[in-house]
C-alpha cells in the first residue's frame, strides 16, 4: 500500500484553466502535476492541480497574478 502524503490540491472549473496552471506554474519553476480530482472534493471538470503544500503562497498569487480562476485550494492527503 503506497503512504499518503499531505499534498496541496487545487480544483478548476474547467479544464483549460487546469492546463493554463500546469503551463505557468513549469513556466515559474513550481513542481507539480495534473491528476485526477479526489473523489472527496468537488471539481467541475475533474482535473486538479497537486503540489507540496509548501506552495500554497506561490500558486494562490501565480493564479491571481495570471487571473487563472479555480474552484478552490486545499490541503489533503492523497
Amino acid at each position: 500500500m503506497l503512504k499518503k502524503e499531505l499534498k496541496l490540491i487545487v480544483t478548476f472549473y474547467t479544464s483549460s484553466e487546469a492546463m493554463a496552471t500546469e503551463n505557468a506554474c513549469k513556466v515559474a519553476g513550481i513542481d507539480g502535476k495534473l491528476i485526477s480530482a479526489p473523489r472527496n472534493l468537488t471539481a467541475d471538470c475533474g482535473i486538479s492541480y497537486a503540489t507540496d503544500i509548501s506552495n500554497k503562497e506561490k500558486i494562490e498569487n501565480l493564479l491571481n497574478d495570471k487571473k487563472i480562476e479555480y474552484e478552490k485550494i486545499v490541503e489533503i492527503e492523497i
